[in-house]
This record gives C-alpha cells, sequence and structure tokens, in this order.
C-alpha cells in the first residue's frame, strides 16, 4: 500500500512523536509498504532548530518530504498561527496534485483540529482513506486547561464540531486508552471505527556514558522523578506539597526533567526545598532522561482532574522500559490507574492528595524488596505491551483491515 504519515515535527526534532513516527515509518516499509512522511524542517527547540535537514531524503526506506516554515518561538503567536495555515498549504497541495493517490493518509493532533480537518477533506477528494491519530483529544484538552474560552463561545463550538466531523469521517481513529475512546463516544458519535492502540517506548539508549550521566546519586537516596513538559495539565504542585510533607525523610529526593510554563512557579514554590530534596534539571536529551529512569526508584505520571479522559502521558511507557515503577496521580478508575493496580507496577493515588502521595512514596521507599519486584513487573509489562515489536504488531493489524478492503473492491 501507498502510506503517507503527517505530522508537523519528525526526527532529529525532539517530540517523543517524531521519533515514534520515524520508527512506524520504518516498519512498515520493511513490511513491503511505499512510505512518505510530509513533515518540516526540525524548529521544536532552538537546539533542533539548527539540524537542517535535506528536502527530500530517503531514511531507512521512507521517502521523507520536510517542507520550509517560517522561524518562531513559542512566544511570537503570530508566526505560529502563520505556520500553522502554511503547513496546512503544503499538505493540501501534496495530496491534491500527487499524480497517484495514497491509500492512506494519517493525521496526528498537532496542531490541533486544523491538520486532521483539512486532511480529512482533502484525502477523500482522492479516494485516499484517513486515520487519525489521536495523541489528544481537542477541544477537551483546551477546555480543561483553559487554553480556550468556556462556556459556549463560537470557537470552542466550531473546533468541536469540526473535529467531531473529522473522527465521524476518518476510515479509522486511533486514541491511546479506553478513556478516550468514551470521551469520543460522548460526543455522541458512534465508535465502530475507533481502536485502542497506545504508544510504545522509546528503544532504550545504551548504558550512559560520561557525557550523559544523571546527577549523582547520594548513597542511602531514594530518587522520585518526573520527566516530561512542566506545564498546566501536570498539577506538580502536589508533588512539591508531598516533598514538604517528607521534610524529616531527606533519604528521598525529588528530581525534575523539563521546561515549561509552570516550571518559574514551581521553582518558586520550592522554596527552602531547593537544591535539598528538590531539584530542577531543564530540558534533557533522551539518553540523559533514560540514564536518570534508570537511576531512580519511582516515576512521577500525574495530570490534572478531568485530563486522563482525553490523553495518555506518553512517559508511562518510557518509565516501564526503563524499570521503573510508576507513581501515578490520575482519577482512580482511569486506565493509567487500573494499569498499575493490575500489573502491580507501582502506585496510584488521586490527584491534588499530597498525604496519600507522601504515604505512598514512604511506603515504597521502605519496602527495598518490592521495590526491585515492581522493577521486574514493570519490565515484563513493558515487553508484553509497549516495545516497539508489540505495539508495531498490532499496527499491522490494523493495516491488515485495510488492505482486506481494498482488495475486496
Amino acid at each position: 500500500m501507498r502510506i503517507l504519515l503527517i505530522h508537523r515535527y519528525f526526527w532529529p526534532d525532539s517530540p517523543p512523536y517524531a521519533s515514534m513516527l520515524r520508527a512506524m515509518g520504518q516498519h512498515f516499509a520493511e513490511q513491503g509498504h511505499e512510505v512518505t512522511v510530509l513533515t518540516t524542517q526540525p524548529s521544536y527547540t532552538a537546539a533542533t532548530a539548527k539540524l537542517r535537514q535535506p528536502k527530500t531524503e530517503v531514511l531507512d526506506g521512507v521517502r521523507v518530504i520536510r517542507r520550509p516554515m517560517f522561524p518562531e518561538s513559542k512566544r511570537n503567536w503570530l508566526a505560529r498561527l502563520l505556520n500553522v495555515a502554511l503547513f496546512q498549504a503544503h499538505l493540501a497541495w501534496h495530496l491534491l496534485f500527487r499524480r497517484r493517490a495514497y491509500h492512506l493518509v494519517t493525521a496526528t493532533t498537532m496542531p490541533p483540529v486544523v491538520v486532521a480537518g483539512v486532511v480529512s477533506s482533502f484525502a477523500r477528494l482522492r479516494g485516499s482513506r484517513m486515520l487519525y491519530h489521536c495523541m489528544d483529544l481537542y477541544p477537551e484538552i483546551a477546555r480543561i486547561s483553559g487554553g480556550l474560552p468556556m462556556g459556549r463561545g463560537p470557537l470552542p463550538a466550531l473546533l468541536g464540531a469540526w473535529d467531531r466531523r473529522t473522527c465521524k469521517k476518518a476510515w479509522r481513529v486511533v486514541v491511546l486508552s479506553e478513556d478516550m475512546k468514551r470521551t469520543i463516544a460522548a460526543r455522541g458519535l458512534a465508535t465502530e471505527n475507533v481502536r485502542v492502540l497506545n504508544n510504545f517506548s522509546l528503544e532504550a539508549a545504551p548504558d550512559a556514558t560520561d557525557h550523559n550521566k544523571p546527577a549523582p546519586k547520594q548513597p542511602d537516596e531514594f530518587r522520585v522523578l518526573f520527566a516530561g513538559n512542566i506545564g498546566r495539565f501536570q498539577g506538580l504542585e502536589t508533588v512539591l506539597e508531598a516533598a514538604s510533607l517528607l521534610r524529616e525523610h531527606p533519604q528521598i529526593q525529588f528530581h525534575f526533567l523539563g521546561d515549561g510554563a509552570a516550571r518559574a512557579a514551581l521553582t518558586e514554590q520550592a522554596g527552602e526545598m531547593l537544591g535539598k530534596t528538590v531539584h530542577f534539571h531543564g530540558f534533557q536529551a533522551l539518553p540523559v532522561a533514560l540514564a536518570f529512569m534508570r537511576s531512580a526508584e519511582l516515576g512521577i505520571v500525574s495530570l490534572q482532574p478531568k485530563v486522563i479522559r482525553s490523553a495518555f502521558p506518553s512517559k508511562t511507557m518510557t518509565y516501564l522500559a526503563a524499570g521503573l515503577p510508576l507513581l501515578a496521580m490520575v482519577e482512580r478508575d482511569s486506565s493509567l490507574a487500573e494499569l498499575v493496580e493490575e500489573h502491580h507496577v507501582g502506585a496510584a493515588v488521586s490527584q491534588g492528595d499530597a498525604r496519600a502521595l507522601a504515604d505512598a512514596i514512604v511506603q515504597i521507599a521502605e519496602s527495598p524488596q518490592e521495590q526491585e519486584a515492581m522493577r521486574e513487573r514493570a519490565r515484563a509489562l513493558s515487553e508484553a505491551e509497549f516495545v516497539p515489536a508489540a505495539a508495531l504488531a498490532k499496527w499491522d493489524q490494523l493495516l491488515g483491515e485495510l488492505e482486506t478492503e481494498l482488495s475486496a473492491r
């Protein structure tokens, strides 16, 4: 089959999905499909923006087409909006005027709603099937975070209607959890075309080198790690409240990897704990982050209330691949909490409950044998469900559904 994978960011850009998409494209090509990636030059961070790539190349058997964009920053909203429009123009032109239509075109939620909406329309014009790969669900996420006006304003209503139409018209909608599938159903849509396929872990890097080592670890340190975007979705204020409750346990050390809109406020909240039991390390390259995970005893997965219904934190799979037990702060009836408790790979507590969080950390810290057992269970779960080979086998089954449809025509 001829497959087009569309995403704003692609390797060597830094978002996890950029690397995931490379692995997916390579796998599909190895299965005999003709695979093209339509993307842009690296631009997610200032560092990756310097990694200029060929406009067109063949990488791992995949044809990669990188379209030009305007220079932008997260503070320059005008440039970002212009780039959203420019990216739509690039993909519309490619879909409309390519000589041979694709059998399958995939789009994600980056940028939200609009990319998938445009791809859906132009793919249908060419007779292509469209697969909507939802990393999160908009506008639900934006409403929860305050990113869109609340209530019945025209923008949320318009975006909501557009995304409902996209989901309805898509050949398949791939979501990351049963929670997300239920959210689509709550829109009043049928879910026969919805499949639950979670992301897979990024390939583990070799053991850390002198340049890729985490911060030195104290002999008796029990390391609690958060790695990822430090933004408004995570609710990390509760973690610092728990750190304050654990001041009498100085061996319990909290490490935060990443940057984001909430970092400054969290640094201020840490106060006198900063540099003692609370440490912020900023953004770290994947090899360093993986080395940190291997050095830690617990990995925090935290989301504000209701966010888990419309998203699933990809760091979960990376933690598990590193053998890092999970400390999940989400709704107790969520797919993530059920995963943690069913497979005994950590602990789950309700978001906002700092006392329960502190108690869970102490209980695990005082049970070294259970710590090691949880590590082994985390690795086993990763091998069974979330390593690339296991996850991509499920994608093969999904593509097999389309091949069956096409052969029946």
